[in-house]
């Protein structure tokens, strides 16, 4: 599989890619005043900074509903067609909490552990691509939580000028699988394997699917799809200036195409646990 049919369309993107792109985590907060009616200026600076970073943060005043304006706010940027997976609510809505359900639990997201680098829906076949997640923070916890998170566009132009033979491993058609989901003898999700970098049909756009789980995980039994997962994952624990790191504050959110992030640990305060909105889509933004 190729990425770019010829090597000067890839050095045109490239060079757009890296000129449009922004480092400062400032410059991506957008307040919003009414999440229920989007000014023209606010959409447009949520949309412009996906478009040039794949991600925008916003910032919101406090309200009598945030998920009905966690909602408003996805469908005012056309995020509609959402994801219908396990524990998600009305409209797709996953609130990510501590929990005391030990078969949630056994998603990490649910507990309070690190989770290492992934894309969101990783374990989703081609046809239901998670293509965009949003997060609003409703309570942070006592300590710990913080996001990292890169544009898996620029971790591809990274990745593919340090190496480019690791570059081109990770698009083979079989470079990551994961086995079905088997509970209690009935199959919850089917087996999918695909690439790790892979251009969507849908949008055109260049995306990822990626986990460094090691359950229920597995990589081309290759030498070149083993040293470019490693090459791959060391350039994830650099901190290069397109790595951003934050703890979403109360009424702070993320919403991005679905780039490649991981979560630390974290404590919780048992009177008022940590909680986030979680809403994934089918649509880019």
């Amino acid at each position: 599989m190729s990425i770019f049919n010829k090597l000067d369309e890839y050095k045109y993107w490239r060079d757009e890619k890296l000129e449009m792109a922004v480092t400062s985590v400032d410059d991506c907060v957008v307040p919003i005043v009414d999440p229920f009616n989007l000014s023209h200026n606010e959409k447009e600076k949520l949309t412009e900074l996906c478009t040039r970073n794949n991600f925008a943060l916003f910032q919101l005043q406090k309200q009598e509903s945030y998920v009905d304006a966690f909602i408003k706010i996805n469908s005012q940027l056309g995020l509609t067609n959402y994801d219908k997976h396990l524990y998600s609510q009305d409209s797709g809505i996953a609130k990510i909490t501590q929990t005391n359900n030990q078969e949630q639990a056994e998603f990490i997201p649910y507990t309070n552990r690190r989770i290492g680098w992934h894309t969101d829906g990783y374990y989703n076949p081609p046809e239901q691509s998670i293509r965009s997640f949003v997060l609003l923070c409703i309570n942070k916890a006592a300590s710990g939580g913080k996001s990292t998170w890169i544009d898996h566009q620029i971790l591809y132009i990274l990745l593919r000028e340090n190496n480019p033979e690791a570059a081109h491993a990770l698009t083979h058609a079989r470079a990551m699988t994961i086995p079905e989901h088997i509970t209690n003898g009935v199959i919850r999700r089917q087996k999918s394997a695909g690439p790790i970098f892979f251009i969507d049909e849908k949008s055109g756009q260049l995306s990822m699917r990626y986990t460094q789980r090691k359950k229920n995980v597995q990589f081309l039994n290759s030498v070149e799809i083993k040293q470019a997962i490693e090459v791959l994952d060391n350039l994830l624990a650099t901190n290069s200036k397109y790595h951003f790191k934050l703890l979403l504050a109360p009424r702070q959110g993320i919403i991005c195409n679905n780039v490649i992030h991981k979560r630390e640990d974290f404590i919780d305060d048992p009177a008022v646990p940590r909680l986030l909105l979680r809403g994934r889509y089918f649509d880019r933004v």
